[in-house]
């Protein structure tokens, strides 16, 4: 059968399609999941695809969180999504969303749950932005009661945001999400030792740094919620910096004190919240009947009226958008999801300015029809070249061992920025890179304070990007010295790093790449192109430079002189350096979306290379006239009409969102300040 959204096609009769979610049925048969009848899809998220479903046994409507084919094979995230299962199966009480069964055969793992409808906190707080004092109170009351059943058993939270508060038609707050939650791993209290997951929005201190977690852990979470539900506002914002900058200022900033934000705030509240987000977790109310207590200065507690416009019925947690949101966000969000999924490349006017379906229109030409180099039957290289490759590679050390340390370390999900900084503070010279980029114009202002701690200059960094420079810092000299700092190898690295940074920002949007992956992936795919500035001579690669500029397309020009490519060389590398097999298949189909049809990429990279395609479409709308100097730097991409379909199925990309394509211009801004060899700073005239 052929799922209808996305046009895969499975041998045997499906309940749903494992790309891009859809429910599957001839029309004859229900979609079933052993006693469960999928009716429809309400949501998808990082973890999986929620669908409303109807229990034949029992006769009732329940949710169905379904794990992503995808991570089946991981067994860390099929842990992960176990591990809720054990949280919230232990604990039933009426403010937490019931667990009700668990269904598992050999290529799904699903958990049923009770259907709830109402809204999320925070579909209500875009129809009120700040509830009544009395309705915070008595939301308030329902995520502590909530909490402090889940704390008697041994559980700590870790993701209380307003998205995993559910508000019912019948008042009732309940909590949701218990796939970040810890069990209880000490006698008395509640530790979780390394693990920075959850939303930086709401993390405390000791959850970004990797200290141990305690139910307090979650008091400081509440703190921000009420604080926002108060003021409207959230207490730390970027200026620029990211969610790294966020996560600094919860570290190391107090945040502007709430009756500066709204003079209206009862003292008792601002009370509350100061003594909720105390930086030292042992400063904070011990438990959740001590905040309770508190509360009771505020009054008697009103019960919520939620807006018709909020309404919906789903898990808002387990999504990446809403299903109903309300008309009122519709406008703030601009393109309604029906009229984006419409939208298409040839459609001109209707497509915004700056977004990343523009960037199609803008910088790409359609390939040509026929492929100028077959990538799916590639020429063979001639035995003596073959030879001399091989031979120049093999004399390039190996990765160092301190690389596939960090690598095992940042495999693991739960690695906080403690657990990386005691590798890296092992390695004098990589301690050293590590500082001097948390302390450049990329990562700090003039007003930030010398990092010298190296946790903390990671938390700047961020995970993601740490990863990819260390990586750039580790890698063994191709060549000499002199080569490795030549303004043509930093401009294959910048290349490198910024398509590693688009292509991460978007899988995080996507879902269906981990977005260290992605990173990895977007850095190390044209690494073959400092092979060959290593091992041909000037007068080669200007031939290489004339061809691209006339208007060849790069891997034709390259083939034209060298009798191979920069994808034979990458290949070559990454073997010898023993990287992971997606690597290996990602640097072979990188250039696939320019020439050829989808129907010849193998199904496990289409997402991957997809999102490295959009991330080099969308970089190359952001530069300015290519750059005539380097060998590459003229090249510009093409794509095969009608690609563009694989971004919303099963990717999921937001193409006219021109929020997303503002963040990348941001964040490339941010990297050509670590590059001022290529991209020296203005200075102001005189």
């Amino acid at each position: 059968m052929q799922c209808p959204s996305c046009g895969t096609w499975y041998a045997k009769a499906q309940a749903f399609c494992f790309c891009c979610g859809a429910i599957l049925t001839d029309g004859k048969h229900k979609a079933q999941l052993g006693s469960y009848q999928l009716l429809e899809k309400i949501g998808q998220g990082g973890m999986g695809i929620v669908y409303r479903g109807f229990d034949e046994n029992l006769h009732r409507d329940v949710a169905i969180k379904v794990l992503h084919q995808h991570m089946l094979g991981n067994p860390k995230q099929v842990e992960r999504f176990r591990r809720e299962a054990r949280m919230q199966g232990q604990i039933m009480h009426p403010n937490i969303v019931a667990l009700l069964d668990v269904y598992e055969d050999s290529d799904i793992l699903a958990l049923v749950l009770e259907l709830v409808q109402g809204c999320t906190l925070k579909e209500y707080l875009i129809c009120k932005e700040i509830p009544d004092w009395p309705e915070i109170h008595y939301i308030a009351n329902g995520i502590l009661a909530g909490l402090e059943v889940a704390h008697e058993k041994g559980v700590v939270h870790r993701d209380l945001k307003p998205s995993n508060v559910f508000l019912n038609d019948d008042g009732i707050v309940k909590l949701m999400d218990f796939g970040l939650a810890k069990p209880k791993t000490g006698k008395d209290d509640i530790t979780a030792t390394g693990d920075m997951v959850g939303t930086y929005h709401y993390m405390a201190p000791e959850q970004i740094i990797g200290q141990d977690l305690s139910t307090r852990t979650d008091m400081y979470a509440l703190g921000i919620l009420l604080y926002r539900m108060c003021t409207g506002l959230l207490p730390f914002t970027s200026s620029g910096g990211g969610e790294f900058e966020i996560m600094e200022k919860q570290v190391r900033h107090d945040p502007i004190p709430p009756r500066k934000v709204n003079g209206k705030i009862p003292k008792a509240m601002v009370s509350i919240i100061t003594s909720l987000m105390e930086k030292n977790p042992e400063d904070r109310p011990e438990d959740c009947a001590a905040v309770r207590a508190m509360l009771t200065e505020l009054g008697e507690p009103k019960k919520p009226g939620i807006p018709e416009g909020s309404r919906g019925e789903h898990f808002e947690s387990y999504s990446q958008f809403s299903v109903s949101l309300s008309q009122n966000q519709k406008e703030i969000d601009g393109e309604s999801e029906e009229k984006a999924s419409e939208t298409s490349i040839d459609d001109t006017d209707a497509i915004p300015a700056h977004c990343l379906l523009w960037s199609f229109k803008v910088t790409s030409e359609l390939a040509p029809d026929k492929p100028p180099l077959d990538l799916s039957s590639p020429p063979k290289i001639e035995r003596n070249t073959l030879e001399r490759l091989r031979t120049a590679i093999n004399h390039i050390a190996p990765l160092p061992e301190v690389w596939h340390q960090v690598e095992t370390m940042l495999a693991d999900p739960h690695t906080a920025p403690y657990d990386l900084a005691k590798i890296i503070d092992q390695d004098p010279v990589l301690t050293s890179h590590v500082l001097k980029w948390s302390n450049s114009a990329a990562y700090s202002t003039s007003s930030s304070k010398p990092m010298t701690d190296v946790a903390l200059a990671i938390t700047r960094i961020g995970m993601d990007a740490a990863h990819d420079l260390i990586l750039q810092a580790l890698v063994p000299e191709i060549g000499d010295k002199e080569n490795n700092s030549s303004p043509e190898v930093l401009r294959v690295w910048f290349h490198s790093q910024a398509i590693a940074l688009f292509t991460r920002t978007l899988a995080e949007h996507a879902q269906v790449v981990d977005r260290r992956s992605a990173s990895m992936l977007g850095l190390l795919h044209d690494i073959g192109k400092l092979i060959i500035l290593h091992i041909e001579d000037e007068p080669t690669l200007q031939k290489i430079r004339e061809g691209i500029l006339e208007g060849t397309a790069s891997l034709e020009a390259e083939w034209n002189v060298l009798g191979y490519t920069h994808i034979d060389a990458g290949m070559m590398l990454a073997l010898h350096w023993k990287l992971p097999r997606s690597i290996h298949r990602f640097i072979y189909f990188h250039h696939h979306p320019c020439w050829h049809q989808p129907d010849i990429w193998p199904m496990d990279v289409q997402p991957s290379i997809m999102l490295g395609h959009m991330a080099h479409l969308a970089l190359q709308s952001m530069e300015e006239e290519p750059d005539t100097q380097g060998i590459w730097t003229a090249s510009r991409r093409t794509h095969v009409e009608g690609t563009e379909s694989l971004l919303r199925h099963p990717l999921c990309l937001p193409l006219t969102d021109a929020r997303l394509y503002s963040q990348l211009k941001q964040e490339l801004s941010r990297l050509k300040t670590m590059f001022p060899e290529l991209y020296p700073v203005k200075q102001d005239a005189a």
